[in-house]
């Protein structure tokens, strides 16, 4: 007797017999960007996805309501605790977010909580999986959580161009915490501390990941490392590889001589450590204030965001040049016949253009 697969396909739904009636086709509404930013400012989750999705659209009318809307809402932002979270594919990044803000939640009434989980883009259809919302489904009910999966589209630190602006709506909607949790590639993942107050890394025992974290120059960038995965009967190893970072730790070049890189031991699907995550998140913020490095960090990074926005605005209006297309190709193919180094090509290619 034959076993019936488990993969099978089911029948699916007919299309629909008619197209709505109603609907007399053209164009969508002008978009009100002065109601849409009340909505926001009442802390409307409905508003500030709408907002999101409006400042991740790249197209030219979108773009223009984007800049009046964030306009309009810089002065209300600037108030959450934003908290990177980085760590390598299948260290727990889910999971533990889902642990740490159901901890926040029942420990404070009151709390607002934000989650831009980004996920990796596909180099070939440039789609994502956006499944986060699915893994956290105990807090993503909860009317006190905001989640938000997001397309990395490529962008090399696993943060999409758009987050840094996502977390200013998030701020103006009044939301304490803005987590982002990042895609987890290696060492394009600091790219994440441009744009948060404190930076956690989780590292998971048994993994060599504390030479890794050296290698890859992530370790140096962490103002907390959480061990993860430290279940019931694995108590022994943990505390070795604790110590074991710990000890890496000393070999890494500070960036904060002030401070000393604490690593704790968490385990997230027994939702134990939580409150030592919570003890080492607040320490840091206040020990970053009291040193006037929270002011001065948020300053450099809109310094930094606005020099990586410049260059891409610079090279999407070369490209609007008429004769762009045909001067690239005939650089390129220099290249492809090797009559010019890629680096040689691209530079005489700026000096015609701008000629």
């Amino acid at each position: 007797m034959s076993k019936k697969s488990a993969l099978h396909i089911n029948k699916g739904t007919s299309d629909a017999p008619y197209i709505n009636p109603k609907w007399k086709g053209g164009s969508r509404p002008e978009l009100d960007i002065e109601s849409l930013c009340s909505l926001l400012l009442k802390g409307d989750s409905t508003g500030l996805s709408k907002a999101i999705t409006l400042i991740e659209s790249l197209a030219p009318k979108d773009k223009v309501h984007a800049r009046k809307l964030m306009s309009m809402i810089l002065p209300k932002s600037g108030g959450a605790h934003r908290v990177g979270i980085s760590g390598v594919p299948g260290v727990g990044k889910s999971t533990f977010l889902e642990s740490y803000c159901a901890y926040l939640l029942a420990k404070d009434a009151n709390v607002k909580i934000a989650i831009l989980a980004v996920d990796p883009s596909s180099e070939l259809t440039k789609g994502s999986i956006l499944g986060d919302k699915t893994r956290m489904e105990s807090i993503g009910k909860d009317t006190r959580v905001f989640i938000r999966p997001t397309a990395s589209n490529g962008h090399l630190g696993g943060v999409a161009k758009s987050t840094y602006e996502a977390v200013a709506l998030c701020e103006a909607a009044g939301y304490h915490y803005v987590f982002i949790e990042t895609v987890g590639v290696g060492q394009s993942e600091t790219v994440v501390s441009k744009l948060v107050d404190t930076f956690l890394l989780l590292a998971m025992p048994g993994t060599g990941d504390e030479l890794q974290g050296i290698k890859k120059g992530i370790m140096e960038m962490a103002d907390i490392i959480a061990l993860n995965k430290c279940d019931s009967g694995r108590e022994a190893a943990a505390r070795q590889n604790a110590m074991e970072l710990q000890s890496a730790l000393q070999l890494v070049t500070r960036i904060k001589d002030d401070w000393q890189t604490p690593v704790i031991q968490i385990s997230s699907i027994e939702r134990t450590g939580m409150e030592l995550v919570k003890e080492e998140l607040d320490k840091y913020y206040r020990h970053s204030n009291l040193k006037g490095r929270f002011k001065l960090n948020r300053i450099k990074q809109s310094e930094y965001w606005f020099e990586q926005s410049l260059g891409e605005l610079l090279f999407e209006k070369l490209g609007e040049k008429k004769d762009w297309n045909q001067k690239k190709a005939d650089f390129l193919e220099k290249v492809r016949n090797n009559a010019l180094t890629p680096f040689e090509a691209s530079d005489q290619f700026i000096e015609e253009i701008l000629d």
